[in-house]
């Protein structure tokens, strides 16, 4: 195990000095140049690829111990959705608005999925409890409510507001500065220092209701806990960045393939490989055609998606 984190460890620093050092044109060290690009957009964005890419991923993880389902992702109960309602609503409404720390779609994007977050738990709460099968398909109809409701906004808005809509849900990383990275640290740390407190427990509740409820686990608790935490930390993420696909779904499955079955273990080597699989995407994805970039989250869909068909067929023979 030791071993393998290791060489993962070694892996994801490799990928984080590619993405720093390759890209268009040729930048001395210590120039203006070097300064603007290398300092002031580049290495940021890898920070912020590493820890969109490793909250993913673990959020992944924490909803399929939550579910029981190894096919749960992060956006499987309508976060993304409502983030992107929020969005959509922003741009629509032709409102400007920046402030130090925050810019308007980023705080409606959050808003939005916060307000798509209470709205799944209330109607899944009947009698004080939440059943898990309620849950996920209030989360499935609030998804699809909100994606009807963002394919409204685009017909009746103007073209160039549906333009920006469509480019802010493929996913991007398109951040110049450190406020993207600061904002989503606090959301990483608090949602790793969680997870590994409740490693042990994760471990229990993967095997089953009443074995978890035998070993003393308070099930609804831990549940409970897990659908807030997972949820506030993706619409951290969402907001900052657009919806990112299959990240949350592919490194989770690749974490369990190479490491343990174990919480212990695998969160901190799912939240690491999610930061490198991430970071690997927005490389290839910058560099891949000449004169623009492509969206990370259009590059996480064309290769996630073949990936994840691999990971099956290979299970079924």
């Amino acid at each position: 195990m030791k071993i393998k984190l290791l060489i993962l460890s070694l892996v994801t620093m490799l990928v984080f000095i590619l993405s720093i050092a390759i890209g268009p044109g040729e930048i001395q060290f210590g120039t203006q140049m070097f300064n603007e690009v290398i300092l002031n957009i580049r290495l940021p964005r890898v920070f912020t690829a590493f820890m969109v890419g490793g909250i993913l991923s673990l959020s992944g993880l924490l909803f399929q111990a939550m579910f029981r389902n190894s096919l749960a992702t992060p956006y499987t109960l309508g976060v993304a959705s409502g983030a992107s309602l929020g969005a959509a609503f922003y741009l629509v409404l032709g409102l400007s608005y920046t402030y130090t720390f925050f810019n308007g779609v980023t705080l409606f994007s959050f808003l939005g999925a916060l307000s798509c977050v209470a709205f799944v738990y209330g109607l899944a709460r009947t009698r004080g409890r939440v059943e898990t099968h309620t849950l996920l398909l209030s989360g499935i109809v609030i998804s699809m409510l909100c994606s009807s409701l963002i394919l409204f906004i685009q017909f009746l808005g103007h073209e160039r507001d549906a333009l920006l809509m469509v480019r802010w849900l493929m996913g991007g990383l398109d951040v110049v500065g450190y406020s993207a990275p600061i904002r989503l640290a606090p959301f990483a740390v608090a949602a790793l220092i969680f997870s590994i407190t409740k490693a042990s427990q994760l471990n229990i509740l993967f095997l089953g209701d009443d074995l978890a409820i035998s070993r003393g686990v308070d099930v609804t608790k831990l549940r409970r806990s897990l659908y807030f935490l997972n949820s506030l930390i993706i619409a951290a993420v969402v907001a900052e960045c657009g919806p990112i696909g299959f990240i949350g779904l592919v490194g989770p499955h690749i974490s369990k393939k190479i490491f343990s079955s174990k919480h212990q273990e695998l969160i901190p080597s799912t939240f690491v490989l999610g930061g490198c699989l991430l970071m690997l995407c927005d490389l290839i994805a910058r560099n891949i055609m000449s004169e623009t970039q492509l969206p990370v989250g259009v590059m996480t869909a064309l290769l996630g998606g073949p990936f994840f068909l691999y990971l099956l067929l290979v299970r079924k023979k």
